[in-house]
C-alpha cells in the first residue's frame, strides 16, 4: 500500500473532503505536486501528443500543466494493487497501460520513460508507441 497522502481537488482548484464524489485533480502535499485525476488523452497516442495535450490543458483554474518526469509519475505506483496499480480511490478511469513521462531515455532520443499502471512497471519505450498521460503541476502556485 502506498503511504502517500492524497487530497482531492475540485474544478475550482479548491481542496475537497476525502469523501467528495466529483474531483478533477489530486494533490500530493508532501511532494508539492498536483496531478490530473484522469488521463488527459482518450486513447493510446504517441508521447509527443501526450506532451502537447498537457501543455494545452486548463484545469482547476490553472494552465501550467506539464507531462510529469519519470520520478514524479513513479510516485503514483501503488504496489499493493494491480490492473491498475494506482490508488483508484483518487485516480479515476486509469488504464492498465503505459503512461508517458517527459523524461528522455539515455539510450536513444527516440525513446522516453513511462509507467505501466497494469502491473506498476517503470520502463522505456519508443516515443512513437501509444500511451496515455496524466498531467502534473506544482501545487500551491
Amino acid at each position: 500500500m502506498s503511504n502517500i497522502k492524497f487530497i482531492k481537488i475540485g474544478a475550482d482548484g479548491q481542496q475537497l473532503p476525502q469523501d467528495a464524489t466529483e474531483w478533477v485533480a489530486v494533490e500530493l502535499p508532501e511532494h508539492g505536486l498536483t496531478f490530473t485525476a484522469t488521463s488527459i488523452v482518450d486513447s493510446d497516442v504517441p508521447q509527443e501528443q501526450c506532451e502537447a495535450a498537457t501543455k494545452a490543458l486548463t484545469l482547476a483554474g490553472h494552465s501550467d500543466w506539464d507531462l510529469p518526469t519519470i520520478e514524479e509519475l513513479a510516485l503514483l505506483v501503488d504496489r499493493s494493487r494491480y490492473e491498475p496499480a494506482i490508488n483508484t480511490d483518487f485516480f479515476q478511469d486509469i488504464q492498465s497501460d503505459w503512461y508517458w513521462s517527459k523524461t528522455p531515455a539515455a539510450w536513444s532520443s527516440a525513446s522516453a520513460w513511462g509507467v505501466n499502471f497494469g502491473l506498476g512497471l517503470v520502463g522505456g519505450g519508443h516515443r512513437g508507441d501509444g500511451g496515455f498521460a496524466l498531467a502534473v503541476r506544482l501545487a500551491g502556485q
